[in-house]
C-alpha cells in the first residue's frame, strides 16, 4: 500500500459492518462496536451524587478485545466514526473518539441515514471532523442516562422495602405504568348508560338504503317508543332535502418511528419491540431510511424518485401538480427523514430484495407497509361524492348518507385505515315519494373506554412529550418485562403489582409519575443537546426530587403485620392505623424476636458445612442470626467448587473471568437463567 494512510469506517453491527465494507472496497476496514461497549456499572450506582460524574466500564471482556483491535487498527489511520444518527448512537461515537483521539491521525463524523453505495460514498466524502460535530448530543446521552440511573438506583430500593415486594421504578416507564393503571381504572368505574338508535329502511327504483332520526341517539326510552309507533304503519316517506359535495381525502404523511410502530401494531399485531428489530434489519439491510425519527420530511431526491415511480406504474393522473412537503411540528427533528424506502421498485421486487437478503416473511410484511405509506405519501388525493339526504316519515326527519369514491388516488396503494362509509343511494329529488319498508328500534349500551393496546400507548406517550423515537419499544418491553402490564389479546391490562407501585409513587414520589414533569425533563434534554442547557443540572433536579420525600408512607405489608401483631396480642390499634411512628413503635414492642424453625435448622447446618461456632444467644434472636447466616455463606463460598455445567454455561457466555469467584458466578448464574425463564 505504500504510504497511504489506511482507513477506518467505524459502526454498531456486524452485519452494517459487512454491507458497507461491500460498497466502500478495500480501501476501507469497516469495524463493529457491537452496540454500546461503555455503559454504567451493573452492580453499582456508578454516580458519584456529589459531583454527578459517571464512572463508565467497558461491557464484557469481549467489548474489551474489540476495543484494542479497534485501537491498533487506528495507529495514524485516518478514521470516520459512523454509529447511528441520534443520541445513542453518538454517545457510543463520542466514546469511541475518546479512546482514538491521541492514536488515529484524523477523526471524523459520519452520518449514514441509509446504507445504500451512493449515500455512503457521499456521506464519507463530506464527512466533517468530529470536534465540529455538536457534543450536545453527547451531554443529552449523559443527562438521560444518569439521570435514569440515579431515578433507578435510589427509588426502586425504597419502594421496595415499603410497599414489600420487588418494584422497579423509572423516569420514563413509571408514567406509562399510571397511564394503563388510569385507564382501567376507568373501566372498572364505568356505569353503562342505555340509549335508542331509531332507522327506517327506504327504498327506490328497488334500491333499499337504511337512514336514522335526526337526533341518532335518544335518551329518552319514551319518546324513542312514541317515535317508533307513530311511524310503524306510514308507507312512504317524502324526501326534504338533498345535499351533494365532493370531498377529498388526503393521504397520510410518511411514517415516523412512533407512527410506523402503530400502525404495524394495529395492522400487523407487531410490538413496538418487534417492529424495531425487524425496522433495524430493513435498514441494516438498505432497503429503508433510519428507523428512528420524529420527522416526517422526504428528500428531495427522494421525492424525484417517488413522482417517477408512480407516473411510470400508476400513471400520470395519481401524480399531484406539485411534489407533497411535510413539515414536522418541532422543526429540530427536521434534521432526519421520515422512515421511507429507498429502493424505488415495485412490491414484487421489494419482495424480492428480501429474499436475496435471507430476510423473512415479517420484514416483508413491515417493508410493505413502508413502501405503502411512502408513495401513497406523494399521490393524489381521493375523491368521493357524498350525498346527504333529509326525509320526513310522518312529521319526523330521517337523515342518510351515502358515498361513491369518484376517483381512488392514493387508496390505490395504501387503503388501511380511514374506511368511508359507502352505501349506495339511488338518485333522489327534493319533493319525491319514496317506500318506506321497515323500521327498527335498538337499544344500545354507551361502552367503556377501550384499554390500550402498545400502539395506542406508544401514540399516548408521544402525545404528552414522554419518550423519544427511540425509547418507546423499550418502555413498552420494560413494563411487560417488569411485570406491570399483562397483553390480553393485542390490549394491556394492569398487574396488581402496577397499581400497588402507582398507588404508593403518587402519594410519595408524585413527581415521578407526573406527565408534565416527565415532559419538561424531555424537553430540558432537548435543550441540552442544543447547547443551552447543562446536563448536570438536568440530573440534579432529578437527584434532588429523590432526596425530598414527603411523609413516610405505611406500606401494605407494614400495616398487615401490624394488624396480624395485634390480633395475636389482644391489642386494638384502629386509632393509630394511619400514623406510621406509632405504627412503627408497635411493631418494635410486639415483633417477634425469635428466629423461625427454618432458619434454625439452615444456620445449624451450614455450622457443620464450615465448622464455625453457633453460639446460643444467635439461636434465640431473629436479627443475630439473620447476620450469622450471611457470614457462614460467605466462609462456605470460599469452598464452593462450581459444576462442570455452571463452567460452560459461563465460558459460553464469555464471563470465564468469573470462574475463580464461585460468589459471583452463582449471582450471575442466577440472573442468567431467571432471565431465561422469562422468555
Amino acid at each position: 500500500m505504500g504510504e497511504k494512510t489506511k482507513k477506518i469506517v467505524i459502526v454498531e453491527s456486524p452485519k452494517k459492518a459487512r454491507e458497507i465494507q461491500k460498497y466502500l472496497g478495500k480501501d476501507y476496514s469497516v469495524k463493529a462496536t457491537v452496540g454500546h461497549f461503555k455503559d454504567l456499572p451493573e452492580k453499582e450506582m456508578g454516580v458519584d451524587l456529589k459531583t454527578f460524574k459517571p464512572k463508565f466500564v467497558i461491557k464484557s471482556p469481549n467489548h474489551r478485545k474489540i476495543l484494542s483491535q479497534i485501537k491498533k487498527l487506528s495507529q495514524d489511520a485516518e478514521v470516520f466514526i459512523a454509529t447511528d444518527p441520534d443520541r445513542e448512537g453518538y454517545a457510543i461515537g463520542y466514546f469511541m473518539y475518546e479512546e482514538l483521539k491521541k492514536k488515529a491521525k484524523d477523526i471524523k463524523r459520519a452520518e449514514f441515514h441509509e446504507i445504500t453505495p451512493k449515500h455512503i460514498k457521499e456521506i464519507i466524502k463530506k464527512a466533517p471532523r468530529f470536534e465540529e460535530t455538536n457534543f450536545g448530543l453527547f451531554e443529552a446521552f449523559l443527562g438521560r442516562r444518569v439521570g435514569d440511573r440515579i431515578v433507578g438506583y435510589i427509588l426502586s430500593p425504597i419502594a421496595s422495602k415499603e410497599i414489600g415486594g420487588r418494584f422497579s421504578v423509572g423516569r420514563v416507564q413509571s408514567p406509562a405504568v399510571r397511564l394503563v393503571v388510569e385507564r382501567e381504572r376507568e373501566i372498572i368505574a364505568f356505569k353503562p348508560t342505555p340509549y335508542y338508535v331509531l332507522s327506517a329502511v327506504l327504498e327506490k327504483e328497488g334500491i333499499q338504503f337504511v337512514s336514522f332520526y335526526e337526533k341518532q341517539r335518544l335518551e329518552d326510552k319514551e319518546l324513542a317508543e312514541k317515535i317508533y309507533s307513530d311511524i310503524k304503519d306510514e308507507k312512504t316517506a317524502v324526501v326534504v332535502d338533498v345535499q351533494k359535495k365532493q370531498v377529498k381525502q388526503s393521504p397520510k404523511p410518511p411514517f415516523t418511528t412512533s407512527v410506523l410502530q402503530q400502525t404495524a401494531n394495529s395492522q400487523l399485531r407487531f410490538s413496538p419491540e418487534k417492529t424495531m428489530m425487524l425496522a433495524q434489519d430493513l435498514f441494516e439491510n438498505g432497503l429503508i431510511t433510519y428507523h428512528r425519527t420524529d420527522s416526517v420530511r422526504i428528500s428531495d431526491e427522494a421525492i424525484k424518485n417517488i413522482r417517477k415511480f408512480i407516473k411510470e406504474h400508476f400513471g400520470q393522473e395519481y401524480l399531484p401538480q406539485k411534489a407533497k412537503r411535510y413539515k414536522s411540528k418541532n422543526t429540530q427533528a427536521d434534521a432526519h427523514e421520515a422512515i421511507r424506502i429507498t429502493n424505488f421498485v415495485p412490491l414484487e421486487k421489494q419482495k424480492q430484495l428480501i429474499q436475496e437478503k435471507g430476510l423473512t416473511e415479517d420484514h416483508f410484511k413491515l417493508l410493505k407497509l413502508i413502501y405503502q405509506r411512502t408513495i401513497a405519501s406523494q399521490m393524489k388525493e381521493a375523491v368521493y361524492e357524498r350525498t346527504t339526504a333529509k326525509f320526513d316519515i310522518k312529521g319526523y326527519i330521517f337523515k342518510t348518507t351515502g358515498s361513491v369514491i369518484a376517483f381512488d388516488g392514493y387508496k390505490k396503494v395504501y387503503n388501511i385505515e380511514d374506511k368511508e362509509d359507502t352505501q349506495k343511494l339511488p338518485p333522489l329529488k327534493k319533493g319525491e315519494t319514496v317506500k318506506k319498508v321497515d323500521q327498527k328500534l335498538e337499544e344500545k349500551w354507551t361502552k367503556p373506554p377501550p384499554r390500550y393496546t402498545e400502539g395506542s400507548l406508544v401514540k399516548k406517550l408521544e402525545e404528552l412529550g414522554i419518550g423519544r423515537p427511540s425509547t418507546y419499544a423499550t418502555i413498552m418491553k420494560t413494563i411487560k418485562d417488569r411485570g406491570y402490564v399483562v397483553k390480553e389479546g393485542n390490549a394491556l391490562r394492569p398487574t396488581e403489582a402496577a397499581y400497588e407501585l402507582i398507588d404508593y409513587l403518587d402519594k410519595k414520589y408524585h413527581w415521578v409519575v407526573d406527565y408534565d414533569f416527565t415532559k419538561r425533563m424531555e424537553q430540558f434534554l432537548d435543550y441540552v443537546e442544543q447547547k443551552k442547557k447543562d446536563w448536570k443540572e438536568f440530573v440534579k433536579q432529578l437527584y434532588e426530587k429523590t432526596q425530598s420525600s414527603g411523609r413516610s408512607v405505611i406500606s401494605k405489608k407494614m400495616l398487615d403485620y401490624a394488624l396480624d401483631l395485634a390480633k395475636k396480642h389482644g391489642k386494638d390499634i384502629s386509632d393509630i392505623l394511619d400514623n406510621p411512628e406509632e405504627l412503627k413503635k408497635f411493631i418494635d414492642q410486639h415483633k417477634e424476636t425469635k428466629p423461625t424453625e427454618k432458619q434454625i435448622a439452615y444456620a445449624r447446618s451450614l455450622s457443620e458445612k464450615t465448622g464455625l461456632d453457633l453460639p446460643e444467644d444467635v439461636l434465640n434472636d431473629k436479627e443475630k442470626i439473620k447476620k450469622w447466616i450471611n457470614k457462614a455463606k460467605k466462609e462456605a463460598m470460599k469452598s464452593y467448587k462450581l459444576s462442570e455445567k455452571q463452567k460452560a454455561v459461563l465460558i459460553k457466555n464469555g464471563r470465564e473471568d468469573l470462574i475463580d469467584q464461585p460468589e459471583k458466578a452463582l449471582k450471575w448464574l442466577n440472573s442468567y437463567f431467571k432471565k431465561r425463564r422469562k422468555k
